[in-house]
Formats: C-alpha cells, sequence, structure tokens
C-alpha cells in the first residue's frame, strides 16, 4: 500500500470495506498518544473536527468536504461546504457484478461535477466504510494519498463539538477533476480473485473479512451481495472494532496500540500480506 513500511495490503473489489485507511495509519513501535492523537505513522491522513473547523472559518479555497452518505441523511443536516456523494455514484453502473468500482472516467466526471480539483486537498466523512471507500478508489487510481483527510469521528464528533450544521447544499462551479491513473505503486490496491485463491493457501498471506458478525456467518446478505456466507478459511474482525465504542471520542480510531492489539490477537501482524474484504 502506498506510504507503508510493511508488506502491502490488497484489497477484494466488489465487497464491503472500510479498513484500507487503518493499515496506511499505524505505526511499529513509536510512543503511543492520547485520543484523537493515537501515535499513527501517517497521522496526517486524519483530520481532527477542530482543525476542519479552523479551515473553514477562515474560508481556506483549497479543501472540499465531501459527506459520503444517503442524500437524505446529507440534507438532514452536513457539515458546511459538503457535498454529496454516496455509494451508487462510485460503482460501475454496467458491470455485471454489483459494487464493482467506479471506472477512473465516472469518477472523474463526478468529482468535477461537484465542482471538486484534482488539485484540491479532500476531507471526507461518513456513518460507515463507505468514505474509506471513496478514499480507496481515489487512491487507486492515483490521487496522492497526502490529499486525502478523514474527518476523525465522522459527522457525529463534529457535532459533538458544538460544531454548526447546514441542511442546503453549497452552490457549485464545475471543475476539472483528472487522475493519474493507477500504478506499480497503486496496484497493490486491489487483487484478483486467483491472488485471493492463492493467499488462502499461503501461511504468510491472510484473506481477511471485515464484514458484520451476522454477514460472516450468513445469517444475513446486504441487498448487493450475490449470495450468503464467506470465504472459507478466513480471518475476521468486524470493521467497527478499530473505532472508539463510547464515550466523548465515540467513533474516533482508536490508538494503534490497541489496533495492532486487535489484530495481532487474529494473526493479522506487519510480515503477513492482507488481502481485504
Amino acid at each position: 500500500m502506498v506510504g507503508v513500511d510493511h508488506k502491502s495490503k490488497r484489497l477484494i473489489e466488489g465487497f464491503f470495506l472500510t479498513l484500507i485507511s487503518v493499515f496506511v495509519l499505524l505505526i511499529s513501535g513509536q510512543p503511543v498518544l492520547a485520543i484523537p492523537n493515537g501515535g499513527y505513522m501517517r497521522s496526517e491522513l486524519l483530520i481532527q473536527p477542530e482543525d476542519l473547523k479552523a479551515l473553514i472559518d477562515r474560508k481556506d479555497p483549497d479543501i472540499r468536504v465531501i459527506d459520503v452518505r444517503e442524500k437524505i441523511k446529507y440534507l438532514a443536516g452536513h457539515v458546511p461546504g459538503a457535498v454529496n456523494i454516496w455509494r451508487p455514484d462510485i460503482v460501475d453502473k454496467d458491470h455485471p457484478i454489483p459494487g464493482m468500482m467506479a471506472p477512473q472516467p465516472q469518477v472523474e466526471e463526478l468529482m468535477g461535477r461537484l465542482g471538486i480539483s484534482h488539485r484540491n486537498t479532500l476531507i471526507i466523512y461518513s456513518d460507515g466504510p463507505d468514505g474509506a471507500r471513496l478514499w480507496w478508489i481515489l487512491a487507486y487510481y492515483g490521487l496522492p494519498i497526502q490529499q486525502m483527510k478523514l474527518l476523525d469521528g465522522s459527522l457525529d464528533g463534529w457535532k459533538l463539538k458544538g460544531y454548526p450544521t447546514e441542511m442546503i447544499p453549497p452552490q457549485i462551479s464545475p471543475a476539472q477533476f483528472k487522475l493519474p491513473g493507477k500504478t506499480k505503486a497503486t496496484e497493490p490496491l486491489l487483487c484478483t480473485l486467483p491472488e485471493v485463491s492463492g493467499a488462502l493457501k499461503e501461511p504468510k498471506k491472510i484473506v481477511l473479512d471485515v464484514r458484520a458478525l451476522k454477514e460472516y456467518t450468513g445469517e444475513e446478505m446486504l441487498r448487493d451481495a450475490v449470495r450468503p456466507g464467506r470465504i472459507p478459511g478466513v480471518k475476521w474482525i468486524e470493521w467497527r472494532e478499530v473505532l472508539i465504542k463510547d464515550g466523548p471520542n465515540k467513533g474516533y480510531w482508536k490508538s494503534a496500540e490497541e489496533i495492532r492489539k486487535l489484530f495481532a490477537d487474529i494473526g493479522v501482524t506487519p510480515d503477513k500480506e492482507i488481502y481485504i474484504y
């Protein structure tokens, strides 16, 4: 993965994901600071609500805030100035398999139509894993990861600080958005089914299922899923486990130390190559 010191992590296209960015954030061996400064190697890939508020207050012309939620939720209240993207906007509408990554021209057209330039710094938030999915798609198509930040605590963290929301979408002037395209450096962000099949047979590789427990067990199936259940032989941890569950920092990322332990407990360690779905 781009910017990671240990082995590359691969994502299986078409499945529900959010842990893409956790492997970019994690460190090995540095002191862990208090939340929200969780001791990450790439802490600049997160932005705290107070820092975003300062950028908005001074009308920083470089930033664009993206709310990745259903339209009805966006219209009920969003970070001031945020534009709205939802999951169907970033899937391939012409692919026979539902949920596949949108092709590069579709992503470029969407972003430009929303007034976003490829030179902007993007602040992304959602109420689930779809914000991280947008981050992943843009990174795969070559947008520099230093131009993308995930809002720590998401919209709930913003509101708990007492910061305002608005219901009216901002006025938008279309912009030019051009992605460099995938490169050798970004190719490991996506893997093929044969690679996954091979990874299941190798001790130094792990296929990691990060869906909800009932999806993993086959008790529930999301709308775009093809059939219930899981890939045999995978490891499992729900994506929500990397977030704080209660208290004033609910919804923020846990510290790097806590996250490393969560993964180490199921055998996911920096010496292994991880395939996430």
